[in-house]
């Protein structure tokens, strides 16, 4: 017995310095100490992908493809200016007719002419399945339906929600009742009973609104649409008429704004016809009350002279300003901002030839670059199209000088009319001035007139355009049928089943970060700094106990070739090796820092192993509070330590000799008031003293440290503690503060022994697994309860 034992056995320990990466394995082990943790969160994340990919919808896709043209690109070719064009309106004409496309007014139409109002009351159910073909009055009111077939599915009744029969026909046939017409189908499924709902039409519209998409293509003006549905049957009718409505729809905006400029000129139209009769009376007027019917025919011939030149001139005028303003238009912005049509016009009126055989070319060849683009599907970069634009561009120079000359030409051409203008005025001054202010009044009839003839032109235009006003949105691919889309079943479960599998990993990676307890010897090493003596791992529970105590397994007396016994046996040679000529280990006291660690467990198959070689052993039950080892060798508690330490029996009646061979057990004998005072009472001092030059070896089985004062009372009195702890329920906070109190009494901490490891995930039990290989090779189990079998008698 040594009080004043070195704190550490032998010198400084220093456990060995760990790898500053964690290797592979050691995540493994993470995951295999919480497998049941990740198995339990992959099967419920897996179970729930597959409930909800179940109770999924089927969806179904319909396709259509749609090209948007200039909305005045049909009366351009009969009139002479395009008054306003529907690709120079909006920002973007792509994007601006796909919201129409999304818009309430197309939704409207394609619920007006599908009847999609009336539907099934369950989503799941595709209203093809009952009734198709369906029509529905506008002023149908809202309300709840039931279409109900008899058992054979062959007749079914419409019915009101309230019961009321509206129709009824066999399958296949039409009814007619409430303002509905359908064409019944047979029933899709076991029910015979299926709720139907004619619901708002602003609701029915929302709808058609959220499942339509459209996506325009890249450098085009073809738009892909696509509706969907989980009725497979009215999905591509839907997409159709989504189309024909907006179709539709686009051309009424063009005649709308037609026949609202039609009806705007024709306003302007009136005026300037009024304006002029009231120029032609004020004339006739003026005549009448002047009696210009008295002027002699020189006079009358100046003045009809005077007015042809002035006609002339302002022709002449007129022609040369237009062409000064093409030749600034083509100049500024090439001829792509100018109308062709129009400068084809007026070159008619004129007397140069050059100019029309320019602005021919110029056509052809955009005529050909047009050709070019679309037949052949180049880009505008190609070499082909850059020599077409590079011919446009010389005849484009020629133009502008053939216009130039032209100009020159009517510049010279104004100078004698001019000339004659001034010399008729001149002669003119010598007139009266009645004759003055009926030049004026014929003036003012004159430009009236060219105003009236002017509107007159511009509605002929406008009614050219309203009359010739069509769709120009082209159906190019309709949809023919719809191609199923979901759900993605397969899909789901594996995404639902990896998130499982995250999630479980997860989870044990975070539990193993909140977890403080002591798993490995590596972990014992580092907080403790005390060397690790044994690992045992996981123990058999051999045998059974009546009085309700959990069974200290005894593996090392029933099963030799365990593992756990070979544990037991390094945990013998460990303390074998660390007894010296100047600290003898005769007395040994197993402990816990707290309870249910195993130290009952580890100081009984420890003595066991010790008798096994032929030493003298005594097995001391020290624990006087909650005592175990009588319980696990079946004998009775009374007398023991106890009675020895009051003096109410002597060591022959106490000690319960040969339990095993080589083996004595003290047992702890009744519950004594005050356990600690008996511990360290002079008492036992002297019974230690007594027992250890009686016996080769004294095991003291103490009470776990942290909870009473037993165990370092003993401990001080013995040769060494070993601390007992269980892998992965010893707290580290606890095994620190059991440590650090056992060295503040000057206790010889020996070392620790690790129980409970487990032989599939520990990192101890590598060693543990090549005893399993290396041991002899036991009969299979089958085998094993046959041969127990064969030795069973029946009397």
């Amino acid at each position: 017995m040594n009080p004043e034992a070195a704190l550490r056995p032998y010198g400084e320990y220093e456990p060995e310095a760990q790898a500053s990466g964690g290797h592979l394995t050691d995540y493994w082990q993470v995951v295999a100490r919480r497998l049941w943790l990740v198995l339990l969160i992959f099967s419920v994340t897996t179970a729930s992908a597959v409930w909800a990919v179940s109770r999924q919808r089927t969806y179904y896709q319909a396709h259509l493809a749609f090209q948007i043209n200039d909305p005045m690109q049909r009366t351009r070719s009969l009139t002479p200016g395009a008054r306003f064009s529907g690709m120079e309106i909006f920002v973007d004409p792509i994007q601006s007719e796909i919201q129409v496309l999304r818009s309430a007014p197309v939704a409207n139409k394609v619920v007006e002419a599908l009847g999609l109002r009336f539907m099934p009351a369950s989503p799941d159910i595709p209203r093809s399945s009952l009734v198709r073909d369906v029509t529905v009055a506008p002023d149908t009111p809202d309300g709840d339906y039931v279409l109900a077939y008899d058992a054979a599915g062959r007749m079914a009744q419409f019915r009101s929600a309230g019961g009321t029969v509206l129709g009824s026909a066999p399958v296949g046939s039409v009814i007619e009742a409430a303002g509905l017409r359908f064409t019944l189908q047979p029933p899709p499924g076991e029910s015979r009973e299926y709720p139907l709902l004619l619901r708002p039409r602003e609701q029915a519209a929302q709808i058609v609104r959220g499942q339509t998409s459209a996506t325009p293509r890249e450098n085009t003006n073809i738009v892909d649409a696509t509706y969907t549905s989980t009725d497979p049957v009215l999905a591509p009718k839907i997409m159709n008429a989504t189309a024909e409505a907006l179709r539709n729809y686009g051309a009424e905006r063009v005649k709308v704004a037609a026949s609202a400029e039609v009806r705007f000129i024709e306003e302007q139209l009136t005026t300037a016809r009024e304006q002029l009769h009231g120029s032609l009376e004020r004339i006739q007027d003026f005549k009448k009350s002047q009696a210009f019917t008295n002027l002699s025919a020189e006079e009358q011939a100046l003045v009809e002279r005077g007015e042809q030149l002035r006609r002339q001139i302002e022709e002449l005028d007129g022609e040369r300003s237009s062409f000064s303003r093409l030749t600034q238009e083509i100049e500024r912005g090439g001829l792509a901002e100018t109308d062709l049509a129009k400068l084809t016009a007026q070159i008619g009126a004129s007397s140069n030839p050059s100019i029309g055989a320019s602005v021919d070319r110029i056509r052809g060849l955009q005529e050909d670059r047009l050709k070019v683009l679309t037949s052949g599907s180049k880009r505008p970069d190609h070499p082909e199209v850059r020599a077409i634009d590079e011919q446009i561009r010389s005849t484009e120079r020629d133009l502008v000088e053939a216009i130039r000359g032209h100009v020159q030409n009517l510049t010279r051409r104004l100078e004698e009319p001019s000339r004659q203008l001034q010399e008729l005025e001149h002669r003119q001054r010598q007139f009266p001035e009645l004759e003055s202010q009926l030049q004026k009044l014929e003036l003012q009839q004159s430009v009236e007139q060219g105003t009236y003839q002017f509107i007159l032109s511009q509605l002929y235009q406008a009614k050219i355009t309203e009359a010739v006003a069509s769709p120009y949105v082209d159906i190019i691919d309709p949809a023919v049928g719809a191609s199923r889309i979901g759900p993605r079943g397969r899909m789901n479960v594996l995404l639902g089943a990896l998130l499982g599998l995250l999630l479980g990993v997860g989870a044990a990676f975070f539990l193993e970060y909140l977890d403080r307890t002591v798993r490995t010897s590596a972990d014992v090493e580092q907080l403790l700094a005390i060397p690790v003596l044994g690992v045992i791992p996981r123990l058999r529970r051999v045998g059974r106990d009546d009085v309700g105590h959990k069974p200290i397994p005894l593996i090392v007396a029933l099963d030799p070739l365990d593992p756990a016994a070979e544990a037991y046996r390094n945990l013998r040679m460990n303390l074998t090796f660390m007894r010296t000529d100047d600290q003898s280990i005769r007395s040994l006291t197993f402990s816990s820092p707290g309870p249910d660690e195993g130290k009952s467990t580890t100081a009984l198959n420890f003595a066991v192993m010790l008798a096994q070689q032929g030493l003298r052993v005594l097995l001391m039950d020290a624990d006087l509070r909650r005592p175990m080892l009588h319980h696990a060798l079946d004998l009775l508690r009374e007398p023991g330590l106890t009675n020895l330490l009051i003096g109410d029996a002597s060591p022959r009646e106490a000690l319960r000799p040969n339990v095993l061979p080589n083996l004595d057990l003290l047992p702890a004998g009744p519950f004594p008031p005050n356990p600690s005072e008996l511990l360290n009472s002079k008492t036992m001092g002297r019974l230690l003293e007594e027992f250890e030059g009686k016996y080769d070896q004294v095991i003291v089985d103490s009470p776990p440290i942290l909870a009473v004062t037993d165990a370092a009372v003993l401990a001080a009195r013995t040769d060494g503690l070993v601390l007992v702890m269980r892998s992965g329920e010893t707290e580290q906070r606890g095994a620190e503060r059991a440590v650090e109190q056992l060295r503040r009494i000057g206790v010889r901490v020996l070392g620790a022994v690790l129980n409970g490891v487990s032989t599939t995930s520990s990192d101890d039990s590598y060693y543990l697994q090549y005893y399993h290989r290396y041991q002899p090779q036991r009969p299979k189990r089958w085998t094993r309860i046959r041969n127990r079998l064969e030795k069973v008698r029946f009397w």
